[in-house]
């Protein structure tokens, strides 16, 4: 099976890489000139190929997409992180087959990282394609997983803005408890964000209601205290007063 990496970045580093180690032949483009490397060939114009990965920047898959069906190529692979329904409306768009299959890479470790992933998501275009990508990843010791191309867009997007958020959330917290004077470390051990939310008081929190507000006695009130222990002591609380405030409008529907 032929195999062709369009980008060259970090990600489709890693994507070559790993399909070389999983001995396919990989041809690579990039519209910038790149150093030729051991485990791809680079060649000056997109080619057809059995199966090819786009793995461009965001803004320039729609061209990447019209280049490659322009030199014939009926089915590609988006690796790019694209916003939810890109895939399907560029399959639209230009009569191609279009699959998603996100990437989970740590900049900085990107080759361990794609050797060892975490998962594998396939947003397939049809079961015919899909089957062909699960066969190319079948050999990696990773759960594989299969979903359409809007899902897949959705599970990139949302596992990095959960950490963003989580991130965030306890920066607002380090603040609070320094202002206490006490380790927010040992919050963190006796409040662990897994547990708390996965594990404890029934798990699942935050993933079994959707479109239902959080309610009862203890939620709204702890996070009123949480609030006002932040503003009594100057501190930025607009993070938790947007929850509330959302949470509000939910009441209200």
């Amino acid at each position: 099976m032929l195999t062709q990496v369009i980008g060259l970045g970090v990600v489709g580093k890693a994507q070559a890489f790993l399909l070389n180690s999983l001995g396919y032949k990989v041809y690579g483009y990039d519209v910038e000139k790149v150093p030729k490397n051991d485990y791809y060939e680079t060649v000056e114009q997109p080619v057809k190929a059995d199966v090819t990965f786009i793995c461009v920047p965001e803004k320039l898959v729609d061209q990447a997409v019209k280049q490659l069906v322009d030199a014939g190529n009926n089915w590609l692979v988006v690796k790019s992180t694209t916003p939810p329904g890109t895939v399907a409306e560029l399959a639209g768009k230009y009569g191609v087959h279009l699959c998603h299959n996100p990437e989970f890479l740590r900049k900085k470790r990107a080759f361990d990282d794609v050797l060892s992933p975490s998962r594998i998501v396939i947003g397939q275009c049809c079961p015919k394609h899909g089957s062909v990508l699960i066969d190319i990843y079948r050999r990696i010791n990773a759960p594989i997983y299969v979903a359409d191309t809007t899902t897949s867009e959705m599970v990139k997007i949302v596992s990095n803005a959960l950490r963003a958020f989580n991130i965030t959330f306890w920066n607002n917290v380090f603040s609070l408890a320094q202002a206490l004077s006490i380790d927010v470390q040992d919050v963190v051990d006796l409040a662990d964000p897994v547990k708390v939310l996965g594990e404890w008081e029934g798990g699942k929190w935050g993933t079994k209601l959707f479109g239902k507000p959080y309610d009862g006695k203890c939620l709204p009130k702890d996070m009123n205290i949480l609030a006002e222990a932040l503003k009594s002591r100057g501190l930025d609380a607009s993070v938790i007063d947007a929850m509330q405030n959302y949470n509000e409008k939910l009441k209200r529907r």
